[in-house]
């Protein structure tokens, strides 16, 4: 079993991802306060997590639509399951070692405020298709899954043979990121496909996260964005 470890850009190994390192840290905050809160009673996951059920507006004349000023939509990307018993912290630890395996690369290539934008952007369109699947739900959906998901799947477009350092049995080596990205997505569309509503893990939202970074880092790299230094040689639509 591969487990990704933090990368770095070889051709811009001075490069410091400030990005996702304030992300890293606003998470492992966030998560620390969590804690505090359960202790006091509070539990911040009904407070500030997607309800799916909760956040549809309801028409007439229409079919339920999600509110797309709730908080929660954004609020919920930093939120972790804190029960240590449930792997609470096995959710955040893996969220992290993911976002800083494959965000670097990434942020090196667009920018550091441009990779913040979009991997807030993946992460709410990645509930957003959670919500669609199961706008029934009264279970509150938390976690950076789903924007990392997206991190990861513009990664697989943009830069799929940069190299990732990940921990294999008792070596720590360098692989494609395709050889990791590949597996990983098969994974969630097969549990998308057995899951079902009550699952504990939003599969739905990972796949959801992992097409729309496919599909936004071109747009960001065509139209909007223009890479700060290319690492990488990519497919000439995305530059």
């Amino acid at each position: 079993m591969f487990i990704p470890l933090p990368s770095a850009p070889p051709a811009q190994r001075s490069f410091k991802p400030r990005a996702v390192q304030f992300l890293i840290v606003t998470n492992l905050v966030v998560f620390v306060y969590q804690l505090y809160a359960l202790y006091q009673g509070v539990s911040l996951v009904e407070v500030s997590g997607v309800i799916p059920n909760q956040i549809l507006q309801r028409y007439s004349f229409l079919p339920p639509l999600p509110n797309l000023f709730d908080r929660t939509l954004l609020t919920s990307l930093f939120l972790h399951d804190v029960h240590i018993v449930q792997g609470g912290f096995i959710h955040i630890i893996g969220n992290m070692l993911y976002l800083s395996a494959f965000g670097p690369t990434l942020e090196s290539m667009i920018g550091s405020l441009k990779f913040l934008l979009f991997y807030l952007l993946c992460g709410v369109l990645a509930t957003l298709c959670y919500v669609t699947i199961y706008y029934n739900s009264n279970l509150p959906l938390i976690g950076a899954s789903g924007a990392i998901a997206g991190v990861m799947g513009a990664h697989f477009i943009a830069c799929p043979k940069a190299r990732v350092r990940c921990f294999l049995l008792i070596y720590i080596i360098s692989v494609p990121a395709v050889v990791l990205l590949v597996p990983w997505i098969a994974i969630q569309l097969i549990n998308v496909y057995f899951s079902f509503q009550g699952a504990s893990v939003a599969w739905a939202a990972h796949v959801g996260g992992f097409g729309v970074g496919m599909i936004l880092i071109g747009k960001f790299q065509r139209m909007w964005f223009r890479p700060k230094q290319e690492v990488y040689r990519i497919r000439p639509y995305l530059r």
